[in-house]
């Protein structure tokens, strides 16, 4: 759906500039097998390294001797990244994308209706020796040129130097650059696609002027279409992306909270009851003269202490016990552990 509306917003703006130009690109394919098919593709910005079917706008067949030809008035007056490529194989079909030292079977470049371009004999990397009127195509090759260096050079000094962020440093220097030349904003936009998506969103975060500015220029130059309304997706994705990562910073914070609540209410829950058994198995001493040793027994006898255990914990027999029971129960004025437990509970105010 995405692709349709990008198409249909460029074939909207061709339909409305066509008289004033008309396009030719041309040249000439050095391969083995001629009545190749040559295809001519439409491009988002950030699609130099991928193919699709629905890019393709048109395509055309060499000759026998290999030249191809494209002409008309039916692309855009505004200027737009294009793609043309032909097929390795023949007999696959036409989505085949060669980009390495062996073989280069396509070439983007920045087009509009009123340009030529001319593609001259290159057997080893076919479309790549071009003369191109487009002047917009010159400074993205210019710019491409500078980041290509500008990424080695930083390359070297991550390997060297141990430094962690050459991406940010990247990005800064592509913006200088940008600021500095004033260039078309399509070239910004072009060159922004090979930054990492994290390095984007922090620097749109920290720096949201600079693609303020961009988004103004590209509606401005598209009338808020095309690559205009690309960017507005990628700066709405970038936002989200921010509301997205503070959302989560504040869960996390939020369940840190309540988990640290949660013990704190378990520790206070523990420690009241810790108090409260304290309570319970402290033995008021008001009307009663009990020994130290009567005391103790009262209070392992509140604990639920059986006369053997309290015998084990004391180191005395269990015949010793018993006998401090039965006078702890008459100065109590009890007759069993029952009432003797009761009566303490209720000296003790529980």
């Amino acid at each position: 759906m995405k692709r349709s509306l990008f198409l249909i917003c460029f074939l909207f703006l061709a339909s409305g500039y066509s008289a004033f130009g008309q396009y030719s690109i041309s040249g000439y394919l050095d391969t083995p097998t001629k009545n190749k098919r040559v295809y001519l593709s439409l491009l988002k910005y950030n699609e130099q390294s991928t193919i699709a079917p629905e890019q393709i706008l048109m395509s055309t067949l060499t000759d026998s001797l290999g030249y191809f030809s494209f002409e008309g008035k039916l692309l855009s007056e505004k200027h737009a990244l294009y793609r043309i490529h032909s097929r390795v194989d023949e007999n696959e079909g036409p989505l085949q994308m060669a980009n390495h030292e062996e073989l280069k079977n396509l070439h983007n470049f920045v087009f509009s209706n009123q340009d030529t371009i001319v593609f001259e004999k290159n057997s080893k990397y076919w479309f790549s020796s071009n003369t191109n009127t487009n002047p917009v195509d010159k400074e993205w090759q210019e710019y491409y040129s500078y980041a290509s260096q500008l990424k080695m050079e930083l390359l070297s000094v991550s390997e060297f130097k141990q430094k962690k962020e050459p991406n940010t440093q990247l990005l800064s220097e592509l913006k200088a650059y940008a600021i500095n030349k004033d260039v078309h904003p399509l070239v910004t936009l072009i060159l922004l696609s090979d930054v990492e998506y994290s390095v984007l969103k922090e620097d749109h975060k920290n720096n949201p002027g600079f693609y303020e500015e961009l988004q103004e220029r590209l509606n401005s130059y598209y009338n808020n279409t095309g690559y205009a309304q690309q960017f507005k997706e990628l700066i709405n994705s970038l936002t989200r992306a921010e509301r997205d990562q503070k959302l989560d910073y504040y869960q996390r914070a939020t369940y840190i909270l309540g988990v640290v609540s949660f013990i704190l209410v378990i520790g206070i829950i523990l420690l009241l009851i810790k108090l409260k058994r304290s309570k319970k198995a402290a033995i008021p001493q008001e009307n009663i003269n009990l020994t130290a040793q009567e005391e103790r027994i009262a209070e392992l006898i509140v604990l639920d202490k059986t006369n053997k255990e309290i015998a084990t914990e004391l180191f005395i027999s269990v015949s010793t016990v018993k006998t401090h029971i039965r006078n702890i129960y008459a100065k109590l004025e009890v007759s069993n552990r029952k009432e003797f437990v009761e009566k303490i509970k209720i000296q003790s105010g529980d």
